[in-house]
């Protein structure tokens, strides 16, 4: 009896023991199908999130996962913007050992001013220098290396033997600068470790910084502070606000003061702020090969037969970059207040000329956007600008460091010269304020005694000219020292 009773309270626990096992498995299985069907769901909802359409309608559409914000976020470290000029050839004046020294030197210092990097910018974002040399300057380009620049030495993406069009492959070689050796400017698209890539020429600087425009694109677009951000990107034409897209692939502006009236505006090659995109690289250079470009200057000329053609750099990187915003891919781009951004102080009234063509008179004075109440980028208040491009007022293509200071030397047609002497005026502080820094960091009293002592128009150019012109500029006095202190101490840079 007590044997029976063992051996039957023995078997009834085993069995309570077998069924407490199986709800724990049963249990168990119902949580490995739930998980495995989670995570078939998420990885369906990331491929539909950043799939790559290549559609040309929607592949600036697309989302990149960038390891910049990921590490950033993971890292609580700032996001870090690429900001690119690119380097086509050393023989132009600008690539004079002075010209290119100096003017790298003061954009990569107003990069820092207006970063994370100085705590009085009021920026969150980071920065990260880089130069796309074309292949044929090379050889100068170890100067950009000196001073922090990270060197991508590139071929043209595009050899003119490849274009299929005949009157491109025939032509594009006189195309203003370099022809399609400019083409090169278009690796800044490949520049995929960072979420986005501002390029400009060499000749440019950034007086505030650009963080709303940064927030606005990579900020969801509904959220609280993509709507506060987007609110504050100065737009060229204010009301096409509403139709902002949701995602910004670029931020560009126009070159107004070139348009023929009837003609579609040039994008303005100085100055651009995208986000890296391997296919939208890619369809550029089907496009270049292609080579649908129409010769002449009606309505119907330029890429694609569409208008984008007969102003200066129309067949390089004035003209194509606004066919395929325009044409390619419609409403992925955001086109900025030109008087605020890529400042030029240009004229862009009809005026005069260039390309005023007078026997349209009833358009005289009127503005080349074929808007009402068009800003006068000539007046435009100093405090009021983001970033300029030193090339109208320049009265040459050599940029600010040339001391144009003759009323003669700029052109009354496209530009004001009072104006253009305040603008020629924020670059020489620029420069003052990196070689006061180095003189209090170094003691190197050269600095000032040396790279300040030129007279002429001091009120202006801050003792760096000695006379008009090209040949009167005075040079940054620093040793190779002072450089690498300069990119270590004062820029920062830890590798």
């Amino acid at each position: 009896m007590v044997a029976f009773t063992r051996r039957g309270g023995s078997s009834s626990g085993e069995r309570q023991i077998l069924s407490i096992q199986k709800k724990i498995f049963t249990i168990f299985a119902i949580v490995l199908i739930f998980l495995f069907l989670c995570a078939l769901r998420l990885r369906a909802s990331l491929a539909e999130q950043y799939s790559v359409s290549s559609s040309p309608k929607d592949i600036a559409k697309t989302k990149i996962v960038s390891t910049e914000i990921k590490s950033s976020v993971n890292s609580n470290r700032p996001i870090q913007v690429a900001y690119a000029i690119s380097l086509i050839k050393c023989s132009d004046k600008q690539s004079s050992t002075s010209g290119l020294i100096d003017a790298a030197t003061v954009l990569r210092h107003s990069v820092h001013q207006t970063s994370v990097r100085n705590p009085n910018s009021g920026s969150k974002y980071d920065y990260k220098m880089y130069a796309i040399v074309h292949k044929k300057a090379e050889s100068c380009s170890h100067l950009l290396g000196d001073l922090g620049y990270h060197i991508i030495v590139k071929d043209s993406p595009v050899q003119t033997s490849e274009i299929r069009g005949d009157y491109l492959r025939k032509n594009v070689h006189k195309e203003w600068c370099c022809g399609a050796d400019e083409f090169v400017k278009l690796y800044a698209y490949t520049i995929h470790d960072h979420p986005i890539v501002v390029h400009t020429d060499i000749d440019f600087m950034y007086a505030q910084p650009m963080d709303d425009l940064f927030d606005a694109m990579l900020l969801p677009h509904d959220s609280d502070e993509g709507k506060a951000a987007r609110g504050k990107v100065e737009l060229e034409y204010q009301d096409k606000r509403q139709s902002m897209p949701e995602d910004i692939q670029a931020y560009l502006t126009r070159d107004y003061h070139q348009v023929i009236p009837g003609r579609k505006a040039a994008f303005q090659a100085g100055f651009i702020v995208l986000r890296p995109n391997q296919k939208v690289f890619e369809k550029y250079l089907e496009v270049i090969r292609e080579g649908n470009y129409v010769e002449g200057f009606s309505r119907e000329n330029g890429w694609g037969g569409k208008g984008y053609g007969g102003v200066v750099g129309s067949m390089a990187m004035q003209g194509l970059p606004a066919y395929y915003y325009d044409e390619i891919a419609p409403n992925t781009s955001v086109e900025l207040n030109g008087c605020r951004y890529n400042h030029m102080g240009a004229n862009i009234f009809y005026d005069n000329v260039p390309n005023f063509i007078r026997k349209y008179k009833d358009l005289h004075g009127k503005c080349r956007r074929n808007v009402e109440g068009c800003e006068d980028c000539r007046e435009t208040d100093m405090s009021l600008i983001k970033n300029i491009h030193f090339t109208n007022c320049s009265g040459c293509k050599e940029g600010a460091e040339q001391c144009t200071g003759k009323n003669d030397h700029i052109d009354p047609r496209t530009a004001d010269y009072d104006h253009c002497m305040e603008v020629a005026r924020t670059w020489h502080e620029m420069r003052n304020d990196l070689e006061q820094k180095i003189v209090a960091l170094t003691g190197n009293d050269k600095v000032l005694s040396e790279g300040q002592k030129g007279t002429y128009k001091k009120d202006v150019f801050m003792g760096h000219c000695d006379a008009d012109g090209q040949i009167g500029y005075v040079p940054i006095a620093v040793s190779k020292e002072d450089v690498a202190i300069t990119v270590k101490k004062i820029w920062k840079e830890s590798k």
